[in-house]
C-alpha cells in the first residue's frame, strides 16, 4: 500500500538511479537524499533490487498512462496521431537532466546479473511495441509498421542523451511520413 514515506523512496530512487545509474547508485545515497530512516527504507524495500523493480514498474505504469492519453487526445488523426508521439520526444530528449530510457538503461546495467529486472524492462518494451501496433491499426495503418517505429523511439531516446536530437527527430518524421504514406 502506497505511503507518504514509500512513495518519497520512490521517487527519490528514481531520480539518482536515473541520474547516477543503477549500480553507482547505493542505498545509503537514497537514504540521505530522502531522509527516511533506512529501517523505514528496508521495510518497504528488503532489497536494493526489490526498489529497483517498483521503481521501474511506478515507471511504467506513468510511461504507459501518459503515452494512452497522449494517444487518446489525438485519436482519429491518422499519421499526425503517430507523428506527434515522435515531435514530444523533442521536449523531453533537451530537458537538462535527460539520460535516455530508464528502461534501457536498466537492460543494459542488469543485461545478465538480474533477470528479473532486465524481464521487466523486456516487459515494458513489449508494452510499447503493443501500443504503437494498436495505434496503427486504430489509423487503418499495416501494424507491422511497428516493427520499424519502436527502434526508431527507443533510438531517439539513446541518441538525446549524448547529442542534439532536433535532427534525427526531423528525419525520424519524414522516415515515418514516407513509411505510413506507401
Amino acid at each position: 500500500m502506497p505511503t507518504p514515506r514509500r512513495d518519497l523512496l520512490l521517487d527519490t530512487a528514481e531520480q539518482l538511479f536515473y541520474r547516477g545509474g543503477f549500480h553507482a547508485t547505493g542505498i545509503d545515497l537514497i537514504q540521505a537524499e530522502s531522509g527516511v530512516a533506512k529501517t523505514t527504507l528496508y521495510k518497504h524495500f528488503p532489497s536494493k533490487d526489490a526498489l529497483i523493480l517498483a521503481v521501474l514498474e511506478r515507471s511504467s505504469l506513468r510511461v504507459r498512462q501518459a503515452l494512452e492519453a497522449q494517444a487518446q487526445a489525438l485519436a482519429g488523426t491518422g499519421v499526425e496521431r503517430i507523428l506527434a508521439l515522435f515531435r514530444d520526444l523533442r521536449g523531453m530528449c533537451e530537458e537538462s537532466d535527460f539520460n535516455g530510457c530508464l528502461f534501457n538503461n536498466a537492460a543494459a546495467e542488469f543485461m545478465y546479473s538480474n533477470p528479473p529486472i532486465r524481464a521487466l524492462a523486456a516487459e515494458h518494451m513489449q508494452w510499447m511495441l503493443e501500443f504503437l501496433e494498436r495505434l496503427l491499426a486504430e489509423e487503418g495503418f499495416e501494424t507491422e509498421a511497428a516493427l520499424a517505429l519502436l527502434p526508431m523511439y527507443e533510438g531517439l531516446l539513446t541518441l538525446g542523451r549524448v547529442q542534439d536530437s532536433h535532427t534525427a527527430i526531423k528525419h525520424c518524421l519524414g522516415a515515418i511520413t514516407a513509411l505510413l504514406n506507401r
